[in-house]
């Protein structure tokens, strides 16, 4: 057992004692389901980031692929369409986690990170469908 320097007296007294710094009542340090929850949470939130990234991405890409005079709606129905099949993804995913969460909390499994979802979606659907057809915004602003 280290002590501090200065307390070298004490030290010889309690040469003969095996206690440990943890009181004797106190377990061992094991996770608690409180920590289990919370980790598993960061684990959904980061896990719906980089799902909306990727769902931005493919939107933008499968989206490219249509014609550019085909109709806009269809484009925005498919990549909406591939963002809530990817979100049901992500849930189905966070359910065979099997994050220790009170009955009363169950909806966390949606809840967590759907807005960085929706938001790192749409960023990456801009930023990809550009990167893919830069032409098109020269052309508007020339």
């Amino acid at each position: 057992m280290v002590r501090h320097p200065k307390k070298k007296e004490d030290e010889k007294s309690d040469a003969g004692n095996d206690i440990k710094d943890n009181p004797a009542g106190s377990p061992v340090s094991t996770p608690t389901d409180e920590s289990r929850t919370k980790n598993g949470l960061n684990k959904i939130f980061w896990l719906r980031v980089a799902m909306g990234v990727i769902a931005g991405a493919l939107a933008a890409i499968i989206g490219s692929n249509q014609s550019m005079f085909s109709e806009e709606s269809s484009r925005m129905t498919l990549g909406f369409g591939i963002m809530i099949i990817l979100f049901v993804v992500s849930y189905v995913v966070a359910k065979s986690m099997h994050i220790p969460i009170a009955a009363t909390d169950k909806k966390k499994l949606i809840t967590t990170g759907y807005g960085s979802y929706f938001l790192m979606f749409i960023f990456c659907w801009i930023l990809v469908n550009t990167l893919i057809h830069p032409e098109v915004g020269i052309a508007a602003v020339r």
